[in-house]
């Protein structure tokens, strides 16, 4: 053996004795769903590593570790194999490629754009060109000082409380007169009705080692319907964030960190005319726990300005906690919000503390098709007597059961049936309603 075949080689066993310290290791999740799979190619990575160990030079085998190492999530060993390869053999188009791919997925652009580049110099077939162009094309999309992301939303629904009739027959009002009873003839009526949004999030790469952002969102939303028009709505949404990402807490198991404090200003109009305007700033903590699941808290401040009616004016203090996990043998990935909110109104008798619960569910039926529930429920305890209607108080529960149908790359089509009830120990409140929407959405538009 010629010494400087013997020098790559010890390299390159230097390199597998690194990589024996940890074969565990995970940088990406494993493409290995099957948990029996999972181990039997870990098993069979061992025994590769084992073999390397006798014959460092072997390319074939070094190959084989590298392919099993992106099989069980470990990219990092694989782009070092493949690394050390090139030193052995550096006219290698393909282990340039998977280099690019890898560390593509990693992340790390500027490494995977020279890979990917170099690939040209050796007059690729076809096919290897075209992968080729689209990774630059994204590593370029990615690596924009700003990137936009749109989506437009066309849809319908029926609604069977649509002009938001009463549940009960009677309200008793309690005066100094004693008590009346009023009849209610505003009883429920379905109608039909048509819905149109638009929304978009410019993200401005700040530059910083941590991948810091800037967030610029506006969202455009109208509901029309059929009959009721006097309840035709239209929303205006525009909200500005800055997003910190943190380092990594080995100790409590924290990654991808990242504290965001944003600004958000909206308008609500009915029938044309402004109905509420609000200005909420808040301050928003995320991060991923070791199962893999997420954990955040948020706090708010939101003034809100009902121009209809200043006794219901007023400002929102909360608090928000929220967990998602994934279940990988069902599949499933649930997620959970709590809430507690104090809102100041302007007339005593509108203010009261708010608390609220939400759970969702969602499921991949197949690779196009996907399952979502949602249960919310909350309840309001006003803090003062009505004069005339008495303490007021409100439990909500809304229901949804939605389907979710990618049509192809840019459309996707979603199906949601809603059940929603609102009770209240002042029956001039109590309401209920169900409903069905389809609703289309176009994703390519930047």
């Amino acid at each position: 053996m010629k010494i400087s075949e013997f020098i790559t080689s010890r390299i390159i066993f230097f390199l597998c004795f690194c990589l024996s310290i940890n074969l565990s290791a995970q940088n990406v999740p494993p493409s290995i769903s099957d948990p029996e799979e999972l181990r039997a190619t870990q098993i069979e990575r061992q025994k590769v590593f084992d073999s390397i160990i006798d014959d460092p030079t072997n390319l074939e085998n070094l190959f084989n570790y590298a392919n099993l190492s992106i099989l069980v999530g470990d990219l990092e060993a694989a782009i070092g194999v493949f690394e050390q390869m090139l030193i052995y053999k550096p006219d290698l188009p393909r282990i340039k490629l998977e280099l690019g791919v890898l560390y593509f997925r990693l992340g790390a652009f500027a490494s995977a754009k020279r890979y990917l580049d170099d690939v040209e110099n050796y007059d690729p077939p076809k096919e290897v060109k075209e992968k080729v162009a689209v990774f630059l094309d994204q590593i370029e999309n990615e690596t924009k000082l700003f990137k936009t992301q749109s989506v437009i939303s066309i849809g319908m629904g029926i609604s069977g409380n649509a002009n938001a009739g009463l549940d009960t027959d009677v309200v008793t009002v309690v005066g100094d007169l004693g008590a009346i009873d009023l009849q209610i003839s505003n009883k429920p009526k379905s109608d039909q009705y048509y819905t149109a949004a638009f929304s978009s999030q410019i993200t401005q790469d700040l530059r910083h080692p941590r991948g810091d952002t800037l967030n610029y969102v506006i969202s455009l939303s109208r509901q029309v319907y059929r009959d009721f028009s006097n309840f035709d709505s239209s929303t205006g949404v525009f909200s500005f964030n800055r997003k910190f990402n943190m380092l990594d807490d080995e100790k409590l198991g924290l990654t991808n960190q990242s504290f965001t404090p944003s600004l958000t200003a909206f308008k609500v109009f009915l029938q044309g005319s402004e109905l509420l305007r609000s200005h909420r700033a808040e301050v928003d903590w995320k991060a991923t726990l070791r199962d893999s699941g997420s954990f955040g808290l948020n706090v708010y401040l939101d003034e809100r300005d009902f121009l209809g009616s200043q006794n219901k004016t007023g400002d929102f203090i909360g608090v928000g906690l929220n967990r998602s996990m994934v279940f990988p043998k069902s599949g499933v990935f649930l997620s959970y919000k709590t809430n507690y909110e104090h809102f100041y109104a302007t007339s005593p008798i509108e203010t009261y503390i708010k608390r609220s619960f939400d759970l969702s569910t969602r499921k991949a039926l197949n690779s196009t098709t996907f399952a979502s529930t949602n249960v919310a429920y909350s309840y309001k305890d006003y803090e003062e007597k009505d004069p005339f209607l008495g303490l007021r108080s409100d439990k909500s529960l809304n229901i949804r059961f939605g389907l979710t149908k990618i049509i192809d790359l840019c459309w996707n089509a979603d199906l949601g049936i809603t059940f929603s009830s609102n009770k209240s120990t002042i029956g001039l409140y109590a309401r209920s309603n169900e409903g069905i929407a389809v609703k289309f959405n176009y994703l390519c538009t930047e």
